[in-house]
């Protein structure tokens, strides 16, 4: 087992360097990011490790020195002479990189910079061609939002949000906190989606309390709303790498696992269907629950090929999914503007009524 320590924040640099790697040919700008995020990143590991240990942690962590972490380690046989070696020679190339913000050509990456990171991703037990396979381009070239301050007031929203997207996207963690204050069952806000003009939508997701991880909307399945310029849909969702979790779902509408919870669905309220989305966000092939509630020999057909559909997608992110129970509010001018006023309360009633479905799904862990 490791000696060194790795947060979620830290595994999340990792990552977003294996995304500018993969990535590097669309890039703009000033070049050398990953290699700085590297030196950065173990500067970071190596900090964190000092405070699990007595020695360092009445200090505050901006004044640890890092060459004093790794003595520290080699004296207590904690890491060997040569690893902290390595460690010194990480360490200077770090210190060379803040001294002189030297940069490399794009095309050219940095052997001691990929040193470093093989070194991280050994320590951390992450596999790298794995993890490169999974990296997407969204990863470097979103508009990210900023968590909102608890006191931030809501600032509702209108229709004249859905000609421009970007105004949307930063009313979108003030609204997410509104809907999770409504909430009636253990469901809590995931990280909202990236933005691009590429994908022309914005997903808002939750999941249930229990998952504690900061990547579950990505990895399994979700429920929440997404916005895109001629519609609503508020219903369950399948992230990028939740391919066992969309087989599990695919299953259990196949063997009336769910029909239940459908039927409570469609006798609830009239406005829930079954949908279909591409590249991410956008709607199409709308129909009945009463689809999957009769399970004629054609539905059980068209189910067994969705599985094995999916599971020849294993390794391949997901951008598309099919039979998704939702409730989809189209963009009409009669009555969109009623609709949008109305909004957060529409959603938290319907995340609170699908939220039982949700709770099965998830049990697909095995």
């Amino acid at each position: 087992m490791s000696v060194f320590v790795f947060d979620q924040d830290t595994i999340g640099i990792i990552r977003y360097i294996l995304a500018l790697q993969r990535f590097k040919e669309y890039l703009v700008g000033p070049q050398g990011i990953d290699e700085s995020l590297c030196a950065l990143s173990l500067n970071r590991v190596l900090i964190q490790t000092g405070l699990k240990f007595p020695k360092f942690q009445k200090d505050n962590p901006s004044d640890i020195r890092v060459f004093e972490v790794i003595r520290f380690l080699e004296q207590k046989s904690h890491i060997n002479p040569t690893t902290a070696k390595k460690l010194r020679e990480y360490m200077d190339f770090h210190d060379a990189l803040i001294r002189t913000s030297s940069q490399t050509t794009p095309k050219k990456a940095n052997p001691r910079a990929q040193e470093i990171l093989q070194f991280l991703f050994t320590e951390a037990g992450m596999n790298q061609d794995e993890e490169l396979k999974n990296r997407t381009f969204e990863e470097i070239a979103t508009l990210d939002t900023k968590p909102s301050p608890a006191n931030e007031t809501y600032e509702k929203l209108v229709e004249s949000d859905f000609d421009n997207l970007d105004k949307l996207y930063e009313k979108c963690p003030t609204l997410q906190l509104e809907i999770e204050k409504r909430l009636t069952t253990p469901l809590r806000g995931a990280h909202i989606s990236g933005f691009t003009p590429n994908t022309g939508g914005i997903w808002l997701p939750f999941v249930t309390v229990k998952t504690h991880d900061i990547r579950a909307h990505i990895d399994r399945a979700s429920v929440g709303v997404t916005f895109t310029p001629i519609d609503i849909r508020i219903g369950l969702n399948f992230g990028s790498q939740a391919h066992k979790y969309r087989t599990r779902y695919y299953e259990m509408l196949l063997n009336g696992e769910l029909i239940n919870e459908v039927e409570t669905l469609n006798n609830r309220d009239t406005g829930y269907c079954l949908c279909d989305t591409f590249w991410h966000y956008h709607i199409r092939n709308l129909q009945s629950l009463q689809w999957c509630l009769t399970l004629y020999s054609s539905t059980k057909m068209t189910l067994e090929r969705a599985i094995e559909e999916t599971r020849h997608l294993e390794g391949t992110p997901l951008t598309a999914n099919s039979y998704l129970i939702s409730k989809v509010i189209k963009r009409r001018p009669e009555d969109f503007a009623h609709v949008i006023n109305g909004i957060v309360d529409e959603i938290s009633k319907t995340l609170n009524e699908l939220y039982p479905m949700l709770a099965l799904i998830d049990k697909a862990e095995a």
